[in-house]
């Protein structure tokens, strides 16, 4: 199966794909990066582009990136995703783990493009997909955090086996936050073991 997946840089859209991959007879053939409208920088966090280009570049999967804006967000979704079809993708894959309103909007927009949604981080534990992650050998760094819960020294702070005891012993924190919640962090990945 030919897919690409939906790519903001991070720790769960890099171990869907690693998952993804886990299956002999799946190819990942784009990783798609939807930009804000100055193109620079990514939607979902707000990371440079050329930074999530070199992610692509090390893993050596093509990149599209997208600019554009709130409004038009759906649309330019489509359309990339509809060119990805005529390559022959016929899925996305999603890190997606438990916000339930984005799961429905990603399966109706597949749906409308006869794409099948796949999502191989939904409703599984997240101290396990963060154990998962650093067994398996992936370097990820936190670059934005929740001020409201986290202090400062967070910041830069690599997702390693005492990153892990720390975060799972702060009190007040749930690592699955509700919709209205804002990210408790954002940790981008420079070590895959994806070649």
């Amino acid at each position: 199966m030919k897919a690409f997946a939906s790519w903001s840089g991070g720790k769960d859209c890099m171990l869907a794909v690693y998952r993804y991959l886990q299956t002999i007879d799946h190819e990942m053939a784009y990783l798609v990066n939807m930009c804000d409208a100055d193109g620079e920088h990514s939607r979902s966090h707000g990371i440079n582009k050329s930074f999530i280009r070199s992610q692509a570049q090390a893993m050596n999967i093509p990149i599209v990136q997208q600019a554009t804006d709130f409004t038009g967000y759906e649309s330019c979704f489509k359309a990339v995703i509809a060119d990805l079809k005529k390559e022959g993708v016929t899925a996305g894959v999603f890190g997606d783990i438990y916000l339930v309103e984005h799961r429905k909007w990603i399966e109706r927009v597949c749906k409308e493009l006869d794409m099948d949604p796949i999502f191989p981080l939904w409703e599984n534990d997240t101290k396990a997909l963060l154990k998962e992650f650093i067994e398996e050998g992936f370097k990820a760094f936190t670059v934005a955090i929740n001020t409201h819960k986290l202090d400062k020294n967070w910041i830069g702070r690599e997702l390693d086996r005492s990153f892990f005891n720390d975060i799972t012993t702060v009190e007040d924190i749930d690592l699955v936050p509700k919709m209205e919640s804002i990210i408790l962090l954002f940790m981008m990945v420079l070590f895959f073991p994806i070649r």
